[in-house]
């Protein structure tokens, strides 16, 4: 063998390697795939990133923005409609209450004739006194006369009339004043304690109104129902037979409102439950219900 040409060889691979690792190594570029480089590169995605979804935010803020304005606006109508609404029902109370009540005969009741009596009772002791006082002085001028016991005089007796009118009036204010669930206690309280009479009648009435507003229909209906029923010469009774034609209406039985509002405007022409049921009828019509 020739030892001598392999050492020869492998002194040469030996002194290469350092050389190709040097140019290997000299290869790679940190100035350009640096750190400083990717940073920059990540900042920039990021602000190109963030400028869209901001964009998207402030289009979507603006565009809720739009939306609560309409909404407070809308809102603000609603209550104003609500207000006005919440007036003319108070005012109809009012005038549909004081047409009956003209129309009932209207005035409370005179206060019993034995009250009359008892407040005149005094009258007729100072006329007994007057025609014998010339006596009384005489004997007053000889004997001293003792000194009269004072008597505790009674409150003079509430009239059953007014205290049905003040239970009465009590109650048709709440009713006004769009306490609804508090008018029906008042109304049942009364109609149960005043079940004939004066407001009689006016009271069934507006207890089946506090139940129909309340859309109590189930309620409301028996209500006006016992108003017809009982008190068939009432001046209420159109009325009720209008608000039976209504609650047919809203719970959907279309067919029967239409018989019932027909009825209405046939028994009683001219009268402002015919109006009000010729117009619940065009509203039907125009609905093709």
């Amino acid at each position: 063998m020739k030892p001598i040409p392999v050492l020869l060889t492998l002194s040469g691979l030996l002194l290469a390697v350092p050389v190709w690792a040097e140019q290997g190594y000299g290869g790679y570029d940190a100035g350009a795939y640096g750190a400083e480089t990717l940073d920059e590169r990540v900042a920039k995605l990021e602000r190109k990133l963030s400028g869209q979804v901001l964009m998207e935010l402030n289009g979507q803020i603006e565009r809720l923005q739009r939306e609560l304005a309409k909404t407070r606006g809308q809102l603000e109508e609603v209550n104003h409609k609500l207000e006005t609404l919440k007036s003319q029902q108070q005012a109809m109370y009012t005038d549909l209450d004081q047409r009956i009540r003209q129309g009932a005969g209207g005035a409370a009741p005179a206060p019993a004739s034995s009250e009359s009596a008892g407040a005149n009772a005094p009258d007729a002791g100072a006329e007994d006194a007057g025609s014998g006082s010339e006596t009384r002085t005489a004997a007053a001028a000889a004997t001293p006369v003792p000194a009269p016991t004072s008597r505790p005089v009674a409150p003079p007796p509430v009239s059953d009339g007014a205290a049905r009118e003040a239970a009465y009036q009590k109650a048709f204010g709440t009713l006004k004043d769009g306490k609804y669930a508090e008018a029906i206690k008042e109304f049942k309280s009364f109609t149960a304690r005043y079940p004939s009479g004066d407001y009689a009648d006016n009271g069934q009435y507006w207890l089946g109104e506090a139940y129909y507003v309340n859309r109590d229909f189930t309620s409301a209906k028996d209500a006006f129902q016992k108003l017809i029923k009982n008190f068939p010469q009432s001046a209420k009774v159109s009325d009720a037979a209008l608000k039976l034609a209504y609650i047919e209406s809203d719970t959907g039985q279309a067919a029967s409102a239409k018989q019932m509002l027909n009825d209405v405007i046939k028994r009683y022409p001219g009268s402002t439950a015919a109006k009000q049921a010729e117009k619940r009828l065009q509203k039907l019509q125009q609905e093709k219900r």
